[in-house]
């Protein structure tokens, strides 16, 4: 008995080191076809915050008049720019259609350079857009 258990534990050691498996997710797993829906809906429901959101960069670097001028000027090209990709994916979201996936057409460099490209998602505006406060008192 002693020694069918040894050659049971024994195989059963040789098979276990033999199997190599990839248990990590691929790196698309969180682009789907609802995925794809959900941010062609938000793209054409809030892409006008792009116009708020140039506003409040161009505000901080740039001060007041030149923040009115980008407003209209880039805040406008930026939130047509999302309605575009909105429709396109509202059409498309049944297929992969992005280089036969399901990630963003656009060029996504918002957390790089804020100035160029454009996130997965429309910005938010408002009171807890990027706040910048901590919970820490300096004195």
């Amino acid at each position: 008995m002693k020694k069918l258990i040894a050659i049971t534990l024994a195989a059963t050691f040789a098979i276990g080191t033999l199997a190599v498996a990839d248990i990590q997710s691929p790196p698309g797993h969180q682009f789907g076809w609802s995925r794809k829906l959900s941010r062609a809906l938000a793209n054409l429901a809030y892409g006008g915050s792009e116009i708020f959101a140039v506003w409040t960069k161009s505000n901080r670097t740039n001060g007041n008049i030149a923040a009115s001028a980008d407003m209209v000027v880039d805040g406008s090209k930026r939130a047509a720019v999302r309605a575009g990709y909105g429709i396109y994916e509202l059409i498309t979201f049944p297929v992969p259609s992005w280089k036969h996936t399901y990630r963003p057409p656009y060029h996504k460099k918002g957390h790089i350079d804020t100035w160029y490209g454009y996130d997965e998602f429309p910005p938010q505006v408002g009171i807890t857009s990027q706040a910048g406060y901590g919970r820490t008192q300096n004195w």
